[in-house]
């Protein structure tokens, strides 16, 4: 991470801030990057969806806004680039809708809009590897929860699984790299594992792993992405053999859990998101701080460093500071590597690591999006450098959260 420790200017004062240092921006629920840059584009895309029913694109390098996309008349709840056009552009709503932008064109109007049964409020979303599907988790109604699977090409539903899920689905996640291969993830407690390619529900489900907790975040990860690794509500993690559905890791006292003392570091880059204000930075040789790892007051997610061949779980303060471990499951431990601060101002809600270039990106409650760096000269890296974003009114209201289900403590 970071060699040196840049300081942040100090923010012109914001009318919208109060003096506890919290803002009214819009939280940010989730981020998505493209898996490779769109042509003619030397940097790639981040996508981050905030509380107020809208998605803004950035550079993924500086953080500089690109785009505003807006159009849900409800929360957003996933955004997904596409693989083999990664200048399209997918974001899911409680709406009941998924919209595809083609960020090529000017008006930013939709390409597609996808729609699932009547009474369908989309939860969770993903597309498969080659494109060709687009999955859409569905909230809870009765009597079905469906997992809704459209052929993108025709914008046609071509699947539908109801009795896999009694719960919220959280979460949806194709396979990186098996284009049929579907895991889902419900506050019920259950991952369902899914052949898309089978229309009988019955015949679709491989697997059916339980966790006996309510899911939070899956991720496929290991050199073959033959593991789901899962975040639950109540703060734990699970790993998962995923073709023998056998647990291979369990996690229980994160939260407890105190580490060696570490070398704290603090952001290359910061802005506010969906805000009218600018907000800078600049770095200079600075000297690290260092002090205990300790424990942290929920888990945010894991991600699979392909580079480096480890599993890493991000767990935050409500503070604003992320730890970082290293996921070691032969040994049943977890190894503090970094402790990063000086970016969010409160709770850290998401996160999405860019494996070309070893970085970080991580948003939160206080409308932040945070640029984390390794080893780069950050006073050239930042020198002169002036992150601004549009307007956005709002901060998510307690029901928001709710319907979110944002780290609450709901038992399986």
């Amino acid at each position: 991470m970071p060699k040196h420790k840049p300081e942040r200017r100090a923010k012109p004062k914001d009318e919208d801030e109060d003096t506890s240092g919290a803002t009214n921006a819009a939280y940010i629920f989730d981020i998505a990057g493209q898996a490779s840059s769109a042509p003619g584009t030397e940097d790639g895309l981040l996508a981050a969806m905030g509380s107020n029913n809208s998605v803004q694109v950035y550079q993924a390098t500086t953080l500089a806004l690109e785009h505003r996309l807006e159009g849900h008349t409800d929360i957003v709840s996933g955004v997904k680039f596409a693989h083999t056009n990664p200048s399209m552009l997918y974001s899911s709503s409680l709406d009941g809708t998924i919209r595809c932008c083609d960020l090529r064109v000017s008006n930013k109007k939709p390409a597609q809009i996808l729609k699932g049964y009547e009474g369908d409020q989309f939860f969770s979303l993903d597309v498969n590897c080659d494109d060709t599907v687009v999955c859409g988790g569905c909230q809870k109604r009765m009597p079905d929860t469906n997992v809704v699977l459209w052929d993108s090409r025709t914008g046609q539903i071509v699947h539908t699984y109801p009795d896999s899920h009694s719960d919220d689905i959280t979460q949806v996640k194709f396979h990186p790299s098996i284009p049929h291969k579907l895991a889902s993830g419900s506050t019920d407690g259950l991952i369902s594992i899914f052949d898309v390619r089978q229309s009988d529900e019955d015949d679709a489900v491989e697997n059916v792993l339980n966790t006996e907790s309510s899911v939070s975040r899956i991720g496929w990860y290991g050199p073959n992405s033959d593991k789901l690794y899962c975040v639950t509500h109540v703060e734990t993690l699970q790993l998962w053999d995923a073709d023998e559905a056998d647990q291979i890791g369990n996690f229980e006292d994160i939260k407890d859990y105190s580490g060696k003392e570490l070398d704290h570091h603090a952001p290359v880059a910061t802005i506010k998101h969906m805000k009218d204000k600018e907000v800078a930075t600049e770095t200079d040789d600075g000297t690290k701080k260092r002090s205990a790892l300790g424990a942290v007051d929920y888990l945010v997610d894991c991600y699979w460093d392909t580079q480096q061949k480890k599993l890493l779980l991000a767990g935050g303060l409500h503070s604003g500071r992320l730890n970082v471990y290293k996921v070691k499951r032969k040994k049943k431990t977890l190894k503090p590597l970094y402790s990063l601060g000086g970016g969010h101002l409160s709770t850290i809600r998401c996160l999405h690591w860019q494996d070309k270039t070893q970085s970080l990106v991580t948003g939160g409650e206080d409308g932040l999006l945070c640029l984390w760096k390794p080893g780069v000269d950050l006073e050239k890296e930042t020198k002169d450098l002036s992150l601004t974003s549009q307007a956005m009114p709002g901060k998510a209201s307690s029901s928001v959260r709710t319907r979110l289900r944002l780290h609450t403590k709901k038992p399986y």
